[in-house]
């Protein structure tokens, strides 16, 4: 009973104000469950202490996973404190079964965690975010902001800004399957491109997040082009959807089929990796009289981007077949580009064309409503 009674008399003794201070600075401001920040208003923005200091292991004998083998000189120690908003000090008090002293000190950890490994990172690691977003074949694709932040963190950088740069504010977004609709989409695109580039210098980086028709994945790649330091994220299927997979140290195969029929001024090169495109299609578009490249994988599949080399090795294959067919074909006049392939690869070939070494590239669009390609845009002609 002298133990009990010696605890709730700790519950009218004040925390140490350097303990407040060090858990304020270990929380970094925000509520160690929720994230919300603490000093500021959500709805009008006024600065205030929102914050409250929650016990882990309550003072009191009757208080929520109250210890009564927690000595005195720990009740108040910053290991059995939370910084939490209102809300979440409520809840964990009024529901302590639900929520055990384990749990709050795991949740505790990593939010502590968390915070020391973002401000980490240093300031040559900040960027700018970049989205660009645009529906497919009638189906609506928008970007999730909090998911781009926490692609950035993980790949060791911080984006500079709150808000992503929207190359795709105020264009529409209604998906129509023809050539002059994706022209136009790309003329705004490179519009919008200017516009928001125009402040940007060449020494920051730009973290890229899109989804798109892959000709315009290829326009954007080539109006951003590698003069820039541009991280593109790729979107997953599976996990987290834009932030790389840990450890993940996958390597892929690049292959070059090389065309059965030879022709000196038609040429096609079909990047089927996301699924295979067989040469009867090229043909029915192009003539029979076409040589047709094939750069692809040993299985075509849409979720084998899982690291950064993975891009980095396709950048080289892309390069290497479009070398060649420059050299194999001297009297072509353009490559007809038909695209099946994971959205960052679409950029990075983009930001990899170099417009006076390469021939021109006109690019089809696979469309499913007709099982077939539509030519759309042409990159390069500056030779």
């Amino acid at each position: 009973m002298a133990d009990k009674k010696k605890s709730s008399e700790i519950a009218r003794t004040a925390i140490d104000p350097k303990t407040i201070i060090m858990l304020w600075g270990r929380a970094a401001g925000r509520c160690e469950i929720c994230n919300k920040l603490l000093y500021c208003d959500s709805k009008y923005g006024d600065m205030a202490n929102f914050a409250e200091n929650a016990h882990i292991h309550a003072v009191g004998a009757t208080g929520p996973r109250h210890r009564d083998d927690m000595r005195q000189d720990e009740i108040n120690r910053i290991e059995n404190l939370m910084l939490l908003c209102e809300e979440h000090h409520h809840l964990i008090d009024t529901k302590p079964e639900d929520y055990s002293g384990a749990f709050l000190c795991s949740k505790k950890e990593e939010h502590e965690n968390r915070v020391r490994r973002v401000t980490e990172i240093q300031e040559d690691a900040s960027c700018k975010t970049v989205a660009f977003f645009s529906n497919t074949d009638n189906v609506d694709v928008y970007g999730d902001t909090t998911a781009f932040k926490r692609a950035v963190i993980r790949d060791r950088m911080y984006p500079k800004q709150d808000e992503p740069i929207m190359l795709h504010m105020g264009a529409p977004t209604r998906y129509v399957p023809s050539k002059e609709n994706i022209e136009l989409k790309a003329k705004e695109l490179e519009y919008q491109v200017r516009l928001s580039f125009e402040g940007i210098k060449r020494e920051e980086r730009i973290a890229l997040f899109s989804l798109a028709p892959q000709p315009l994945l290829f326009k954007l790649g080539a109006l951003l082009c590698d003069q820039l330091d541009t991280h593109v994220f790729q979107c997953h299927r599976e996990g987290d959807k834009w932030a790389w997979p840990k450890n993940d140290d996958t390597i892929v195969n690049y292959i070059v089929k090389r065309p059965l029929v030879n022709s000196n001024n038609k040429v096609a090169l079909v990047i089927d990796l996301s699924a295979t495109i067989v040469d009867r299609r090229i043909a029915s578009v192009l003539g029979n009289d076409c040589s047709i490249y094939h750069l692809t994988i040993p299985e075509p599949n849409r979720n084998f981007v899982r690291n950064k080399r993975i891009q980095t090795d396709f950048v080289k294959a892309f390069r290497e077949v479009m070398e060649e067919i420059k050299n194999t074909h001297p009297e072509a006049e353009r490559i007809h580009l038909f695209p099946a392939m994971p959205q960052s690869l679409a950029i990075r070939a983009g930001m990899d064309y170099m417009p006076k070494a390469d021939l021109p590239i006109t690019i089809y669009e696979q469309v499913n409503s007709i099982d077939g390609f539509i030519e759309t845009i042409t990159i390069g002609g500056e030779r």
